[in-house]
């Protein structure tokens, strides 16, 4: 009977104690961007390869391109592209010598593995000017 008791008030604590952690919402993407300093401006049709000098991840879906000095623009893939989060390297592939939303990133993450990551869409981003 005794063990009874102890089996059941740790069942009741082990219940508790799953059903009280309620998940953490994830923070919006343009909240992310801000704390980089940027917001999301305008779709782009292409960007010229040649131009691209770097990049930084945000998550399994976006990533930010550097373009030239001073342009940056947010490349948002189809689906999770999981590479994203932690790639070693990043790469493209097109056709016509521009990247565009009919490409795909090719990413090589610490596994040494590689991933097509098909993309959605490009936009600009903006500087938020600091008062």
């Amino acid at each position: 009977m005794r063990n009874l008791k102890h089996l059941s008030s740790l069942l009741v604590l082990m219940i508790t104690t799953a059903c009280s952690g309620t998940p953490s919402e994830p923070i919006p993407l343009e909240e992310r961007l801000a704390a980089r300093g940027y917001s999301i401006g305008e779709p782009v049709k292409r960007l010229n390869n040649y131009r691209i000098n770097g990049w930084s991840n945000v998550d399994s879906r976006n990533v930010i391109l550097n373009v030239g000095a001073s342009e940056h623009y947010l490349v948002t893939v189809r689906n999770n592209c999981e590479g994203l989060r932690s790639a070693e390297r990043l790469a493209f592939s097109t056709i016509i010598g521009d990247l565009t939303d009919k490409d795909k990133l090719i990413v090589r993450g610490p596994g040494r593995f590689f991933e097509n990551c098909y993309i959605d869409t490009i936009r600009t981003l903006e500087k938020i000017k600091q008062d």
